[in-house]
């Protein structure tokens, strides 16, 4: 049985080992490390579906942005630049459960609106 204590502790391990965690470090001052996570499937309002969030990591304060469901990190790094840029200047990191590949191509697009 899978609930056995016995079987439970004899049971081989059928994947790689997991890798550490790494700590998030401390930021300097506001608005320079944010953390940008999306609130989806909500009931449809003035024809936006999805909150993104954006939260300072210092401050804890937060801006919520109605979008579409089906923004990409383009559409993101957009929304970004006309609602968060323009309060709080450029940001030193961004931390998102979306992937290095989302965190790419979100600051690739935040580059080139801001001419860099």
């Amino acid at each position: 049985m899978s609930t056995c204590n016995l079987c439970l502790q004899t049971k081989p391990w059928r994947h790689s080992p997991v890798g550490e965690l790494q700590l998030l470090s401390v930021p300097d001052a506001r608005w320079d490390t944010l953390s940008v996570d999306f609130v989806v499937e909500l009931p449809e309002s003035s024809g936006h579906d999805t909150v993104m969030t954006v939260v300072d990591a210092v401050s804890k304060r937060v801006h919520f942005i109605p979008m579409h469901t089906m923004v990409t990190a383009e559409g993101a790094a957009r929304l970004f630049f006309y609602y968060i840029w323009k309060l709080h200047s450029l940001l030193k990191h961004v931390v998102s459960d979306r992937g290095p590949q989302f965190i790419a191509l979100f600051t690739k697009e935040l580059y080139r609106l801001l001419g860099i």
